[in-house]
């Protein structure tokens, strides 16, 4: 089964609450995509995200390939297109001041390709927002040392995290950016991706700015150039 194939049918709703319960990832988009953009917000899953976006003065369109997840954003009153991103986005040059891709990228087979029709939807010194696990965690580490497999990975579509074909790490992200057209200006790193409280999530978004090199998510900003 080809990998398009797989993630249009598999049930990417069922990690929808996951992803939004993250610490610090929805407080790290709406504050950088801040009030009346143009938003473009690529894996838009069920809305539940796109949705806050939409509420902080935003006109936002969602994508998304897996056609049940976009119609429940669709009932949450998000304006969403169903499409495989890597055969290009379905929208005109210079549309959208930001682009969210919130755990997309590497999903991805041809990650530049994105890159680049990201920057092709984007107005001038406009902005992409991404997350991607890290493959420098700290957890990633210790793991290789002791024998055990990466962290958010799968050596195939069914198992646990098999529908990521690409791993990232700081250094690869600014080649990729460099490569394609933008500036990485913010690097934020969550270390855990559970959620304990104010005091706890305040922690990790300290120690994600010092060392995101060592997160187990990284959180990013480029500018397009």
């Amino acid at each position: 089964m080809q990998m398009r194939d797989y993630v249009a049918r598999y049930d990417s709703l069922a990690s929808e609450d996951a992803f939004f319960d993250i610490p610090l990832r929805k407080e790290y988009v709406l504050s950088r995509v801040g009030k009346g953009k143009k938003v473009l917000d690529v894996g838009c899953l069920g809305g539940r995200l796109t949705r806050l976006i939409m509420d902080q003065n935003n006109e936002v369109w969602g994508v998304d390939i897996n056609p049940a997840a976009a119609a429940v954003a669709q009932k949450r009153g998000v304006r969403v297109k169903i499409a495989n991103v890597e055969d290009g986005f379905p929208f005109g040059g210079g549309s959208f001041d930001v682009v969210n891709a919130g755990e997309v990228i590497e999903h991805l087979y041809d990650t530049k390709n994105f890159f680049e029709e990201a920057r092709r939807v984007l107005k001038t010194q406009g902005l992409i927002l991404f997350s991607v696990p890290n493959l420098n965690s700290f957890e990633n580490r210790i793991r290789v040392v002791t024998g055990g497999y990466l962290s958010m990975a799968g050596a195939y579509p069914e198992d646990h995290f098999g529908d990521r074909v690409r791993v990232f790490n700081l250094a690869k992200i600014r080649e990729l950016c460099n490569q394609t057209g933008f500036r990485l200006i913010d690097v934020c790193g969550i270390p855990n991706l559970q959620s304990r409280g104010r005091w706890i999530d305040g922690s990790l978004g300290i120690v994600g700015k010092i060392l995101p090199s060592f997160s187990k998510l990284l959180m990013l900003t480029a500018q397009r150039i």
